[in-house]
């Protein structure tokens, strides 16, 4: 029983061992700074805490964005805040476990939001 009990720490320990936090290239080509991020497992909606560091995200800047391995599954939706207080904009069906870079674009007026990534 004790080995029993020792196995599963250790896979438990293991298991932790392996997770990693993401990281990616977020680069902001809408026509508004970037306040903060959260995402959510796809067609969830259930989001997760601000992501993002401050300062905001002017346009045209990039920043490094650290998903923490707690938060990860791969296929995300991500929301993106302003920092005008517009309404914020979700780019949907995002691997996160592949994804290296991320170039957003949003239409405010339209509310189309497109993306470029690991180009």
């Amino acid at each position: 029983m004790l080995r029993s009990i020792a196995v599963a720490v250790l896979s438990l320990l293991a298991g932790s061992a392996l997770a990693v936090d993401t990281t990616f290239l977020l680069i902001n080509s809408t026509s508004s700074p970037i306040s903060e991020m959260s995402i959510s497992q796809s067609q969830l909606g259930m989001w997760s805490p601000n992501v993002l560091r401050p300062p905001v995200i002017k346009v045209g800047e990039a920043r490094q964005v650290v998903i923490p391995a707690s938060r990860l599954v791969c296929m995300v939706d991500i929301k993106l805040s302003f920092a005008d207080g517009g309404a914020p904009a979700i780019w949907q069906y995002l691997d996160l476990c592949n994804l290296r870079k991320l170039q957003v674009f949003y239409d405010r007026y339209s509310g189309v939001t497109t993306a470029k990534y690991n180009e």
